[in-house]
């Protein structure tokens, strides 16, 4: 196997707050190969958004600041880079899209005037010198043409009609779904390696919600991207994803194909997290919750985080972090009942 994607090891985050330092990554483990599609999945507050934030170091410091672990891109470890290094980083090899649409286009510029920012940052930005348009070099003409040719094209690939028109419109003449394939297409504006949506769906309806799904798997395909979706919808996960990491308050506990997770889930919360989501089958009064409460990131448990609320907790669960075993084919939970390698 060669040098994966996106590795990141024993990532450690933490937020300085007046009750106290709230750890909010305590050890994240994540490894994505190229061409993955990796649902990323857990409860609010469980540090799947930080973890996004981490990758492309837009962690806000201070507050907050990455205390310890790597993070391996195509193998550069990006902790290394100096912060005027990222910017180029991310506009050549990252992608984001965010939970709403409305917050993240400016309603005073038209489509045109941010889509060809966009593409002119990150793919022609070795040719810009410092100012937004009189920092062009002669050739800024040509430039503004290729962009506005290329922003067209984007357009034409996020699947928003007539686009030749469309493309000189105000954000609030979109619908919120059509805001989205705005935000999609400048994301893919630099033609990133990888795709970081993070919640891409959460504030459109549910018939919407299926489009802008079914467009990320068709770009998947299309352009052959790397993703890494970030949701708390089990079902999305299973629509969309090959693989998924399950986090929970603030470490990935289980990582596998999605179709082993949901068939011979290992992990008690991954199990608890399963129970609870109706299904055809699931008869008045079987639904179940996860009894407790998520911890206080300030002073969570002591060994693993899940333990007090964990329906198999031993006595060694309150004392000591559980170590991510392999368990299977690129199947692996972080469980003291499979740490010294025997099943229940």
């Amino acid at each position: 196997m060669g040098t994966p994607l996106l590795d990141i090891q024993d990532l450690h985050v933490e937020f300085r707050t007046f009750d106290g330092v709230s750890k909010v990554l305590a050890g994240v483990n994540l490894r994505m190969e190229r061409g993955d599609v990796l649902g990323l999945v857990g409860e609010t507050g469980c540090g799947k958004s930080m973890t996004a934030l981490s990758i492309a170091r837009l962690i806000p410091t201070p507050p907050g600041r990455i205390s310890a672990g790597r993070i391996h891109f195509a193998g550069e470890d990006i902790l290394e880079k100096a912060p005027a290094e990222m910017q180029p980083f991310r506009a050549r090899h990252l992608g984001m899209i965010f939970q709403d649409p409305t917050t993240n286009l400016n309603p005073l510029f038209t489509i045109h005037e941010q889509l060809i920012d966009a593409v002119l940052y990150q793919r022609h930005r070795s040719q810009r010198v410092p100012g937004k348009w009189k920092g062009f070099l002669p050739s800024a003409r040509q430039l503004r043409r290729e962009a506005h040719r290329q922003a067209l094209e984007l357009l034409k690939t996020v699947g928003i009609p007539d686009g030749r028109r469309r493309i000189f419109d105000y954000p609030h003449q979109f619908s919120g779904g059509m805001r989205q394939r705005v935000l999609i297409a400048m994301a893919l504006a630099g033609d990133p390696d990888l795709l970081i949506a993070d919640e891409p769906t959460t504030a459109l309806d549910v018939t919407i919600q299926a489009q802008i799904l079914l467009l990320i798997t068709d770009l998947v395909k299309q352009l052959g991207l790397s993703v890494l979706l970030i949701t708390h919808n089990l079902g999305v996960v299973a629509k969309t994803c090959e693989k998924v990491a399950v986090m929970y308050a603030g470490r990935v506990i289980e990582q596998s194909p999605v179709q082993e997770l949901f068939t011979h889930p290992k992990h008690p919360y991954t199990r608890g997290l399963l129970s609870a989501v109706p299904t055809k089958r699931t008869r008045r009064g079987e639904l179940r919750g996860i009894p407790g409460m998520i911890p206080n990131l300030i002073d969570p448990p002591s060994g693993c985080r899940f333990h007090p609320r964990c329906p198999k907790v031993m006595d060694r669960c309150s004392q000591q972090v559980p170590p991510l075993v392999q368990i299977g084919p690129d199947h692996s939970t972080s469980c003291h009942l499979y740490s010294e390698h025997h099943d229940e």
